[in-house]
């Protein structure tokens, strides 16, 4: 069911709009840290808002687009706004949100698509929102000309215009010029820049730079801030995107409740014909029993956690590896089988081959609406190389099996997915009715299969992403170590080929000991001076404390 079909299926046809009243209800929801961007916000006119995924940076631009609408309500004037990403889907996930609160609260807009995208929401609008806001209008183009015809035509109509534009095609809002008569002469009043780490690429930074003096007011949002050790080559560069005006670290998120905590688990399987390490992710069986094997150990590891087991299902996002290799997986007998078998609703998108439901090809909008609307309670596969790493609001997922290394940005963006509150944990939480520790979904799952090439431990990437995923979300470091490890014991006790048998075990049980070992050495290296004598004096003292009068 689209947005616009909830729509329909909840509203009854008016004559009469709610215009504030809307607003204020909507914000009345807001959780403290969007209260204290949306202050932020009010007091600048450019600067970056740096929040975790999942805790609702799309509706602090919501909100602060339609507060700008309802002021300028007051004084006959209209506004042109844009929210920009770096994706289509994410575009009209964009669109969608903001176009529904705008049309609630009667304001009078037209919405303009900059992108090769369509979606046929304009008889929704019309036959439930015409009385309330006039004829509502939408347009889809990249041409100029066009982006200029439609800005005229809707300011003659005495409307707001709403623009989503992809970073790919942001320079195209050039067109839109000054303004005068009841819009002022900037021609944009606000932007929100959504997922905006990527606007650090050449090219998109260059669309920007063409547009960016028209805009009066600039916000660029996202989980994973980029910098660049180059002054003015990242989000480091103050006079295009401002100072950092909010942050709020995972690890706060979490501890407030507004997303779970990840756990990591680790898998390996074995296959007779490659020593380990070395299986290759184009070898279509290991490829289909690892989803498999992955799907059922993180559904066990959920229901165990939940605190209402039969009120979840599992559902895995995979990253693969490319298309081809998602390919493989999508055509598999052996994974197509256990899937119908097992009732796992299977969704895939690549945009090599297109995006399938249940594996028979299906429009990509439609894809991502039946995948949106599938229940907390079932059983889901989602495939896809990177389209719903970033941004895109996915249903209750619960774990996330990555079959290649990631670099920083797309580790935490994917991770993110998983990281989001289920429906009613949200739901219960907002209400007072849940505490944290009484969540049906209870922890994200990042599984890791060993068994491929370049995702065992002794890969310094695997290393990367273990140790950024445990410091980032202050996961407990205890989880990875033996507990044997933490018994006092004195040396003597133990023979030299008893301690090497110890350690070849607590290798086995404990695959990241040897990874977190490290992760714990560097983190004291960072507290530690680094001149030579402060050095020295440092060490002795930590020596002196673990060893006591023996030191």
């Amino acid at each position: 069911m689209t947005l616009l079909e909830q729509v329909e299926a909840s509203m009854a046809k008016t004559g009469t709009g709610p215009k504030v009243s809307v607003y204020d209800a909507f914000i009345a929801e807001n959780r403290q840290h969007q209260t204290d961007a949306l202050t932020a916000i009010d007091e600048i006119d450019r600067g970056q808002i740096i929040l975790p995924t999942g805790t609702g940076k799309t509706r602090i631009q919501v909100a602060m687009i339609v507060k700008d609408m309802l002021t300028k309500a007051q004084d006959g004037t209209l506004g042109v706004y844009v929210i920009a990403s770096h994706r289509l889907l994410l575009n009209k996930q964009l669109m969608d949100e903001l176009l529904d609160l705008c049309l609630r609260c009667g304001l009078p807009v037209n919405a303009l698509y900059v992108g090769s995208a369509r979606h046929d929401d304009k008889e929704v609008y019309d036959k439930y929102f015409k009385d309330i806001v006039g004829d509502f209008k939408v347009e889809y183009t990249t041409l100029g000309s066009d982006i200029k015809t439609f800005a005229n035509n809707t300011v003659s109509a005495g409307r707001h215009l709403i623009v989503v534009s992809t970073y790919h095609s942001f320079d195209r809002l050039s067109a839109l010029g000054a303004r005068t008569g009841k819009w002022d002469t900037c021609a944009i009043d606000i932007c929100a820049y959504d997922e905006a780490h990527n606007t650090i690429e050449e090219n998109f930074r260059s669309n920007i730079d063409q547009v960016i003096k028209r805009i009066k007011r600039n916000y660029f949002f996202t989980a994973t801030r980029k910098v660049c050790a180059i002054v003015g080559h990242g989000m480091e560069d103050e006079t295009t995107y401002g100072e950092v005006i909010v942050e709020v670290s995972p690890t706060a998120m979490i501890n407030a409740g507004e997303i779970v905590r990840p756990r990591i688990i680790t898998m390996f399987l074995d296959n007779k014909e490659t020593p380990k390490g070395v299986v290759s992710t184009g070898n279509q069986h290991m490829l289909s029993k690892t989803i498999i094997e992955a799907f059922k150990t993180s559904k066990e590891r959920v229901k165990a956690d939940s605190s209402s087991p039969d009120s979840i299902g599992n559902k895995l996002l995979v990253s693969s590896e490319g298309s081809d290799e998602l390919k493989l997986v999508q055509e598999s007998p052996e994974f197509q089988d256990w899937c119908k078998t097992n009732n796992v609703r299977v969704f895939s998108f690549s945009s090599k081959y297109g995006a399938f439901i249940d594996f028979k090809q299906s429009d990509r909008d439609k894809v991502y609406e039946t995948m949106r609307d599938i229940s907390d309670q079932e059983d889901a596969i989602l495939l896809h190389i990177d389209i719903l790493t970033e941004g895109i609001n996915l249903p209750s997922i619960t774990s996330v099996l990555l079959m290649r290394n990631l670099n920083e940005v797309s580790l935490f963006q994917t991770l993110g997915r998983a990281l989001r509150l289920s429906k009613g944990d949200r739901t219960g939480l907002y209400s007072g009715l849940l505490t944290k520790e009484q969540f049906v979904k209870r922890y994200a799952y990042l599984i890791l299969p060993l068994h491929f090439e370049k995702m065992d431990t002794s890969s310094e990437d695997m290393k990367k992403t273990i140790q950024d995923v445990v410091g980032t979300y202050g996961i407990p470091v205890e989880e990875f170590l033996p507990p044997e490890g933490f018994k006092a014991r004195r040396n003597e006790e133990l023979d030299l080929v008893t301690k090497a048998k110890m350690k070849i075990k607590a290798g086995k049980d404990y695959p990241l000991l040897s990874v977190i070992e490290d992760f714990i050495i560097g983190e004291v290296k960072k507290d530690l001076p680094k001149d030579s004598k402060g050095l020295y004096d440092a060490l002795m003292s930590l020596f002196k404390n673990m060893g006591g009068k023996n030191a």
